[in-house]
């Protein structure tokens, strides 16, 4: 009978002490995504093509902010033909939230060295792009998206 009040007591002052702030964990990060799933457009006499896309993210809950960098991986079609070593890419990339409302939206330029072949796979890199987060939200309410600027 001691041992169960000595265990009751124990757990009533375990509780008291601890701390009554709920430390809310919006759970992984977005989705990241090509806006039509792949995406194909001309750009300067080149086929371009987005195909698959990476993120890494880190939630601030207190300044309720999200932190993150996506990778965009694609090709770049009949360059064989052209004579320039090097292409200019606009993409944006839109951080949307609840209800497909587009919280922040970024244009970057990046410029790719291509070689002298058909097809040459690229990757990009952007980082450093912050946005808001709605209180209580998880990581699933959201998701960026990622196309060529027109």
């Amino acid at each position: 009978m001691l041992k169960f009040i000595y265990t009751i007591l124990i757990v009533v002052l375990i509780t008291s002490c601890s701390s009554s702030d709920f430390e809310f964990d919006p759970g992984a990060c977005p989705r990241a995504a090509i806006m039509s799933g792949s995406e194909t457009s001309m750009f300067n006499g080149l086929k371009i093509e987005l195909n698959r896309t990476v993120m890494i993210c880190e939630y601030n809950v207190k300044r309720k902010k999200i932190d993150f960098n996506v990778g965009i991986i694609g090709d770049i079609i009949n360059q064989d033909q052209l004579s320039v070593s090097t292409i200019q890419i606009p993409l944006f990339i839109a951080f949307v939230g609840p209800n497909d409302v587009v919280i922040d939206k970024w244009s970057k330029n990046n410029i790719i060295k291509i070689n002298n072949k058909k097809i040459t796979s690229f990757s990009i890199g952007i980082e450093n792009l912050r946005s808001d987060i709605m209180e209580g939200r998880t990581g699933s309410s959201y998701k960026v998206l990622i196309g060529i600027q027109k």
